[in-house]
This record gives structure tokens, C-alpha cells and sequence, in this order.
């Protein structure tokens, strides 16, 4: 098996030990409640600019001065905005006053969301490339 692979099965195992401990449904099929906080959370980080600011803060705490500098945004009140929107969805936190971090239980989602959303976005680039 690759790193890859090895990784994956690793990470499958992980979320089907979370979901056991959680009681979800046996057969995986969520709530409606579930469904309408997926929603909310997928909606939140659908954004560039909000992608683009998860990207930053997964590897650590930021204050709101740095994100706003390294993100070019032309306002803090627009910066404010996107962090309100997730913050509200559970993908960010303010431990302290201007610094901005994603929390350690929405890390490893967040590296998820976004290596997906990468290989779905790709995926048709793919099919076409690989057929003759």
C-alpha cells in the first residue's frame, strides 16, 4: 500500500471509530440536523477568500492584522465577515483578542474539505486528459 493509501485507511478507521463513539446511525445515513450543519459548515468554507483563510490558520493561530496583510483584503470589515461566517460554522476561534485559529478538533476536517474539494476539481481535467 502507498503513504497514501496507508494514510486514507488510517483516516477511514479514524472517522468510523468517531462515529461509533458519537452513535451515529449503523447505516451512516445522517440526520436531517446533520445535513443542515454540513450544509452550513461546506457553505461557510465554499468561499475563496474563506478557504484561502482556513488554508492560513491550519497551521497555526494568526493575528487579524497578518491575515489581512497576507490575504490583500481591502478591508478588515470584510476580513471581520468572512471570520464571523466561520466562526458561526465551528471552522475557526478566537482564543485571544484579533488572532484568529482553527481549532484542533477541525483541523484534520478542514485538511479533508480542502484536499477534496481539490480532487474533485480535478477529477474532470483527468477524465478528459485520459480519454483518447
Amino acid at each position: 500500500m502507498s503513504s497514501i493509501e496507508e494514510r486514507l485507511a488510517d483516516l477511514e478507521a479514524r472517522v468510523f471509530a468517531l462515529e461509533a463513539a458519537r452513535g451515529t446511525r449503523a447505516a451512516g445515513e445522517p440526520t436531517t440536523g446533520d445535513v443542515t450543519r454540513a450544509s452550513a459548515v461546506l457553505a461557510a468554507a465554499g468561499h475563496p477568500a474563506r478557504l484561502r483563510i482556513l488554508q492560513l490558520l491550519v497551521s497555526g493561530p494568526r493575528p487579524v492584522a497578518e491575515l489581512q496583510g497576507v490575504l490583500h483584503v481591502p478591508s478588515q470589515g470584510q476580513l471581520y465577515h468572512h471570520l464571523k461566517t466561520l466562526t458561526s460554522a465551528g471552522l475557526v476561534e478566537q482564543p485571544e483578542r484579533g488572532v484568529y485559529r482553527v481549532p484542533s478538533r477541525a483541523i484534520l476536517p478542514v485538511l479533508t474539505l480542502t484536499a477534496a474539494a481539490v480532487d474533485v476539481a480535478a477529477a474532470p481535467a483527468r477524465t478528459q486528459t485520459a480519454q483518447p
